[in-house]
C-alpha cells in the first residue's frame, strides 16, 4: 500500500515512467493579512532621545478576519523637546521636562527597541 507522500498524479507517473523529472509543484499564493486599526500605534522610529521604559505587557489585537497580532501595550519616557526659537534667559537653566509615550507596538519593533536600549531598560518592567 502507498503512503500518501509516494502518491503522485498521473502525468508525473508518466512523466517518470518516461525517466523525466516530475513537474514542480505550483506555490499558494496567500495574500498578506490586513492590519487591525490601532489608535495609538508607536514605531520605532517614533523613538527618539529615548530615557527609560516604564511599563510592556503582552497584548494582542485581532482585525477583522481573526487574525492574531502580537504586540505590546507600552509606556515609554521621552527627551522633552526645546521650545522652537531663542530660549529667555530664564529657560536656559531649566531642561524640558520629560515626555511619556503610550501606545500599541508589534512585536518586532518592541524586540528592536529592547536590543538597542538593552543597558537603560529594566527587565522587571516587562510582563512577558
Amino acid at each position: 500500500m502507498a503512503i500518501m507522500q509516494e502518491a503522485m498524479t498521473k502525468a508525473n507517473f508518466e512523466r517518470a515512467e518516461k525517466g523525466l523529472p516530475p513537474f514542480k509543484p505550483k506555490k499558494v499564493v496567500r495574500p498578506k493579512p490586513e492590519k487591525p486599526e490601532i489608535q495609538d500605534e508607536i514605531t520605532f522610529k517614533d523613538i527618539t532621545g529615548f530615557i527609560k521604559l516604564l511599563r510592556a505587557e503582552r497584548k494582542v489585537i485581532k482585525n477583522a478576519e481573526g487574525i492574531r497580532f502580537i504586540g505590546f501595550s507600552v509606556e515609554i519616557e521621552l527627551e522633552g523637546k526645546k521650545k522652537p526659537g531663542r530660549p529667555k534667559e530664564s529657560e536656559k537653566e531649566i531642561p524640558p521636562e520629560p515626555r511619556v509615550l503610550e501606545g500599541w507596538m508589534c512585536e518586532g519593533d518592541f524586540l528592536k527597541l529592547v536590543r538597542t536600549y538593552r543597558k537603560e531598560i529594566n527587565s522587571q518592567v516587562i510582563k512577558w
